[in-house]
Parts: structure tokens; sequence; C-alpha cells
């Protein structure tokens, strides 16, 4: 494993200084050094404070040699966040979390100290952290950051067999997520649909139909393939690495940890609370694994052989610019560069995150209350008004609109109204059984149609799986099946990019 050279570079806050003798003072015990074998970065420091007050820490990374500090270090654990005291202090990052699979020998870590029991406010500097691609350019600069700090979920417990609360912010990292993204505010409009399209065609790109109407309103009628390729020619014309490609990545998760793709031949599953007991979304010694050749010792197979010739292929070398579809063995996740710095569609965790707005361990982004009760609901979230008619209780309205209606507590609008977004889950839903593959992938957030729609015309588009059955008892849920090929006028999109 190749060792990142850190060295530490320091900065003080303080939030109140009329209220303080003196600003905080963090000092350096010891170069941060990376633990040989690992990802984990330690960090000792000495924290001076007035006397009997506390400060909220936070630690940032940069991999240009402070030029830039782009990457939160989130994932810490020791004296780090709020009700810090004064003293020689002690914080480990896991960069695996935070910064995976890639490399510097010019790494700083910023630390950053403030009277109280909130962040400084600080939200980073610069773009030196996206690293994942070749493509030196930067994102639409309207995106919102958005920290993938924690994800709450009300899910099932495969332990005390009850529903709760269950923390999955390992979905993240099983996800190859950063700990910080950036997101388009609005779904994606006819406007800059066209913008895109029309650099497309003159840049290589085929397949990309023209929005009729070059306005304000969320571009639909478009298939899950037109949608990919546009944000792979959306990226290349802002000058970032595509994310999608014809020839996939056989690699499926580093399970071990290590940072490479290992070819052996057991299997371990990050899905599976029997195997993956402590749900980190990493092989730990002590967990079972499938041991393949019956030998005790866990030797990961890392890859799927796609393509049957007894060796993992690295591929991702042909962006998805040409033809109608991308061929799939089993789901789009090998066609994806996780690493890429250009435009991609939200998956599942990133959708769920999004939509709570900040507002964690709540059953809707607003709060418990259901839309039957919420009188704004209408004209915030573009869903008609509820009345009592049991599964018509939700009405329609005439078409999408321009995003209008007040933004949630991530400054994004729309999320779970107006029209229904693609995710980046496709899957070949025949099982890779013979005959004809059925590709599918799962559309959130209902539509202007209603939350228990995402298309006007029910069971048309899903052939035979029906699109009127979204459960609207959590936001989490209001999603289902649709083939790829085809496009709705009540189904858009937005993108996101990995911003570190």
């Amino acid at each position: 494993m190749k060792t990142r050279t850190l060295l530490l570079s320091l900065i003080a806050y303080t939030t109140a200084f009329f209220a303080h003798a003196a600003a905080p003072v963090v000092n350096l015990n010891s170069v941060p050094v990376q633990r040989p074998g690992t990802k984990l970065v330690d960090i000792n420091y000495t924290l001076t404070l007035d006397a009997g007050q506390t400060a909220f820490v936070e630690m940032w990374f940069s991999p240009d040699g402070g030029l830039n500090f782009p990457v939160r270090c989130v994932d810490v654990t020791g004296d780090i966040d709020a009700n810090v005291t004064s003293g020689s202090k002690t914080a480990t990052w896991n960069a695996e979390s935070d910064w995976n699979h890639q490399i510097t020998n010019q790494g700083r870590i910023r630390v950053i100290a403030t009277y109280g029991d909130h962040p400084s406010g600080y939200n980073g500097s610069g773009s030196g952290g996206n690293t994942g691609g070749s493509g030196s350019g930067h994102s639409d600069p309207s995106m919102k950051t958005v920290f993938m700090d924690v994800l709450w979920m009300w899910d099932y417990d495969d332990n005390d067999m009850t529903e709760k609360w269950m923390d999955r912010t390992n979905w993240f990292h099983q996800g190859g997520i950063n700990s910080q993204i950036r997101v388009d505010p609005i779904e994606v409009t006819n406007e800059k649909w066209n913008e895109v399209t029309q650099w497309a065609l003159g840049n290589n790109y085929t397949g990309l139909p023209l929005a009729p109407d070059s306005n304000a309103s969320p571009r639909t009628n478009v298939t899950f393939w037109e949608v990919i390729k546009w944000c792979n020619a959306r990226s290349e014309k802002d000058g970032l690495k595509p994310a999608y490609y014809i020839d996939g990545d056989e690699a499926t998760q580093d399970v071990n940890g290590n940072g490479i793709v290992d070819t052996g031949v057991d299997i371990f599953s990050p899905y599976d609370p029997g195997q993956d007991t402590n749900m980190n979304g990493l092989w730990d010694p002590g967990e079972s694994f499938t041991d393949n050749n019956f030998n005790g010792t866990f030797e990961p197979k890392e890859y799927q052989d796609a393509n049957n010739n007894g060796q993992y292929d690295k591929n991702l070398v042909n962006p998805f610019r040409q033809g109608m579809s991308i061929t799939l063995s089993q789901s789009l996740w090998s066609h994806v560069d996780r690493n890429a710095s250009g435009y991609r569609l939200p998956d599942y965790p990133i959708i769920l995150k999004l939509a709570t707005g900040g507002n964690s361990q709540k059953k809707w982004p607003w709060g418990d209350e259901s839309p039957d009760t919420y009188a704004q609901f209408t004209t915030e979230y573009a869903v008609p008004q509820v009345n009592s008619w049991g599964d018509n209780m939700y009405g329609s309205l005439p078409g999408p609109s321009e995003a209008t209606r007040p933004a949630n507590g991530y400054d994004i609008k729309d999320l779970i109204g107006n029209v229904g977004e693609y995710t980046e889950e496709a899957y070949d839903m025949s099982g890779g059984a013979m005959g004809t593959p059925d590709i599918r992938t799962q559309v959130f957030g209902g539509s202007y149609l209603g939350l228990k729609k995402i298309h006007p015309t029910p069971n048309s588009m899903t052939n035979g799986y029906s699109d009127n059955s979204l459960n609207i008892n959590r936001y989490s849920d209001l999603m289902n099946d649709a083939p790829v090929t085809t496009g709705s006028p009540a189904v858009g999109f937005r993108c996101f990019v990995n911003s570190n």
C-alpha cells in the first residue's frame, strides 16, 4: 500500500472575541502518522482555552500542500467535535472513509477550534481534493455542498426483530461516496439539457434528443440511458472526467480495506448481518466468510468475472458517448468510475440523505406529520392537497413546473415533488436468466401527479409492475422500478459530484 505523507497545518478560530480573553490556541505535539498497513492517521495536539471553557474542534484535509482544504475530516474518533477541553489531545482520522483510493505526498491537516458547541462555519476551500479523474475543470458553481456525515433510516433490525431508526452511514462507504458532495439545487431543466446537448452533438456524442422547449421546467420524457449519456457530456463539457463507461470494471468492493482488488476465492458479503456483524462494510478478523477453498484463511475475491476469462479486468476506458445503451452483466455498478470527477445520478442513500434536508430521524423531511395534515404541502412540494377518497386521495396538477417552491435545509428544492427522479440504481431484473434482459432503474420522489404516481397511465411504463402503489408513509419509500428504455413526462433527474 502506498503511504500518504501528511504534515499538519494549524489554525484557530473563535466565534466571540469579546467574550474571552484569548482565542483558542492549537499546537502540534507530533507529526501526524499514518499507521502502517492502514488508512488511519493519528493526530496529537494541545488545545489552550480560557479557564472553564470548551471548544468545538474540526479537522480539514489538504491534498496539495495547504493550497486548498476541500476535505472535511468527518470519520474522526477521539478529541473532536463539541465539548473538547484544554490539554493534550489525540484524534484518529479514517482517511478511507473521507478520501479513499487517492494518494498524495503533500498532505496537510488543518485543525480549527471554536468556542462553544457549534462548528466554525468554515466550508472548505478550493477544489484541490477533486482528484478522482484526469479532468481539471470545475463542477457547476450553482451546486450545493452537502456533508455525507450520518444517515438514519427507519429499518428492520435483524438483531432484535423490530423496526427502528438504524444508522446506515456505512452505505455511503459501500457506495463509494465521499464525505461531502455537491448537488444540483433543482432538477435539470430543459434549458440546461439543451445547453449540454448542443455541445455534445458537436463533440462525438450521438442519440441525445433536444428538448422541445428551452425553459426552466424539469427535463422529462428522456430515458435512463439518455440521462447518463448526458451526464457524461456535461462532465466533458465542464472539463471533468466522465463517470459512465461501456466497458465495466469487474471490481466489486474492497472488503478487506487494503486499497487493491484481491483475486482470491473467498466471498464476504457486507450486506449480510450474519457475516458483517458490526455492519461497517468491511471484513474484520473474526467475522465469518464463505471459505471456498476450505483453508481457514480469508482470501477475498473482489471482482466479478463478467467476461468469463478467469482474471480481473479493470476496464473503464471507453466513456458512454454513442449507442443506445450499456450492456450490463448484472447492474450499472461496475460501469461507474466512482473516483471520477464528473457528474453522476444520486443513488438511494444519497437521495435519502438529501430528502431529509438535515432533519434527522423524522418520518418526513419537515417532521413527523403526514401530508394529510400539512396545510402548505401543495404550494411547497407541488403535490395536490389531499381529500378523503382513499387511494385517489391525491389529485393531479397540470405538469412539471419551475422550481419556485422553498428549498429544504440543504438549500435543495423539489426532492419529493414536481417530478420523480432517476437514481443510479439500475439492475437486470431478469436475474441473468436466458432471454431478453429486463433492465430497470429506481425512481424516487412522486411527481406533480401526486405522491402515489410517477406515470400518468398505470402499468404502461412498468410492464405489469404497478407504478401507482408507492408507499407514502415515509419519503424513503417513495420509489419504484421503471424500465430504462422508456421515458415519462413525470420523471426527470438531477446530478451530483463527489467534491473531494
